[in-house]
């Protein structure tokens, strides 16, 4: 009886917390998809970042296919860590550098010039609460439709059999630091808006949200994370600040480094 209680309990607040993030993303949603009244600027786009976005995202669908695909089969090492964090890095200097060869900004282009810290960090932790349930939800939905057989991330089984400090600390550096600056800079800070300028905010949304989610290679977790970056990508348009993304990726994989190492 007390299970069946505590089981209800638990399912009236998923609902109710799931209900309030829904209020917060679905009306920013349309604000940004619908009406295109979000924040983001793509008139710095030309057409060389067109052909440099296309390129991208091209390596990327074979990269997310190839990770997909072989989902399992290959045990994630350090060196396959470091040398993800080497290409991310390859590739946030090639976009930056590319900007300034250019005469553009990218602290312009990112939205990133005078913005107070604090106010930043209430807005990235307001829109990562809200995006916390919805995001279960999704997951749970897919628990319900697996029959919970989902399989954990390679990266995950990784840390959680890691006997060498050394394993543990690259992941962390790369899970909270690396990946979050990157791939804030690759998907929503260069390849959204560079798609919003040509094929607008709902398809370059849902295009880069796809791909990010594919590139972390599992399927079980592709729902949610195409979800988390749907997120990500509305939080900056409603900022205009890449740091909110940025900030919300952080805090999001250091919640989950913390439970997989502590807690899984």
């Amino acid at each position: 009886m007390v299970n069946g209680v505590a089981f209800w309990a638990a399912l009236a607040v998923l609902v109710t917390l799931t209900a309030a993030g829904l209020r917060y993303y679905l009306p920013l949603a349309r604000r940004v998809l619908v009406e295109n009244g979000g924040r983001v600027d793509d008139r710095w786009v030309s057409g060389l970042d067109g052909l440099v976005a296309l390129v991208l995202a091209a390596w990327f669908v074979l990269l997310g296919h190839d990770a997909l695909t072989q989902e399992g089969e290959r045990a994630v090492e350090f060196g396959h860590v470091v040398s993800g964090a080497a290409v991310y890095g390859s590739i946030v200097l090639f976009l930056l550098g590319l900007l300034i060869y250019r005469n553009v900004s990218p602290v312009g282009v990112f939205g990133m010039g005078g913005e107070k810290f604090f106010p930043v960090l209430g807005q990235a932790l307001l829109a990562l609460a809200a995006a916390y349930p919805v995001l279960m939800l999704v997951q749970a939905m897919v628990y319900g439709v697996s029959g919970g057989e989902v399989s954990a991330q390679d990266v995950v089984k990784f840390l959680q059999e890691a006997e060498s400090p050394r394993d543990r600390i690259v992941v962390m550096v790369m899970a909270i630091v690396v990946a979050p600056v990157a791939e804030e800079v690759i998907f929503r800070g260069y390849l959204y808006p560079v798609g919003k300028r040509y094929v607008g905010p709902l398809f370059s949304l849902g295009l880069t949200s796809l791909l990010f989610a594919a590139l972390h290679g599992h399927a079980g977790s592709l729902p949610a994370l195409f979800t988390l970056a749907a997120c990500l990508g509305l939080a900056y348009e409603k900022s205009g600040s890449l740091l909110v993304p940025m900030i919300m990726h952080a805090v999001f994989n250091a919640v989950s480094v913390t439970a997989i190492m502590f807690f899984l």
